[in-house]
């Protein structure tokens, strides 16, 4: 299991760049999670990033998370259409994934420059936009997650940021409690 919590720990980007525009946080709750982040920069300037979690928890939840991250990281430097990138992501994960296990991810490509951020949602949470004196806008998924449907149809969706935020987050923050009470996403907005 510390081997394992090892292997994680160095897959997850080293937030080094305080100019990023990118920042994350994974805190397990155990020693291994089935929840992942990364991104890193693409020759052209823009940046590749991705969010996931995998269904269940412990070491096998650890270990396919560990497989879903690194075939992102090898695959997200040239795949650059992010709903064929999530077709490739799944046929691998459906050839070698255990019975009811599955990964919920979002996986995309962001230009700086421009602020247009184009992205493919696979059973994830929706993720927020948020503007300056606007309502947060939800992204609901438009496909399964990763591992259950050979076949699954992805969709890229574009969206020109404007100055605006592009909020990720797994159910370990929507589930969060306080007291009786779950944080949802109403902590987000």
């Amino acid at each position: 299991v510390e081997l394992a919590a090892e292997i994680q720990r160095h897959l997850l980007p080293q937030e080094s760049d305080e100019g990023s525009p990118i920042a994350g946080l994974v805190q397990p709750i155990l020693e291994v999670s089935g929840d992942f982040y990364d991104h890193f920069d693409l020759p052209d300037g823009t940046i590749a990033f991705t969010i996931g979690d995998v269904s269940g928890k412990g070491l096998n939840a650890s270990l396919l998370m560990s497989q879903a991250a690194s075939l992102f990281r090898c695959l997200g430097k040239t795949v650059r259409d992010p709903a064929r990138l999530m077709s490739i992501l799944n046929r691998e994960i459906c050839a070698t994934v255990s019975r009811g296990m599955f990964v919920t991810m979002i996986a995309g490509i962001y230009d700086p420059s421009t602020g247009r951020l184009r992205f493919a949602n696979a059973g994830h949470l929706p993720p927020l936009v948020r503007r300056s004196g606007q309502q947060t806008t939800e992204m609901p998924a438009d496909a399964p997650p990763l591992g259950i449907v050979p076949g699954a149809k992805f969709v890229t969706e574009d969206v020109n940021l404007d100055g605006g935020q592009f909020v990720l987050c797994t159910d370990g923050v929507t589930e969060f409690r306080f007291g009786d009470e779950e944080l949802g996403t109403r902590g987000l907005d």
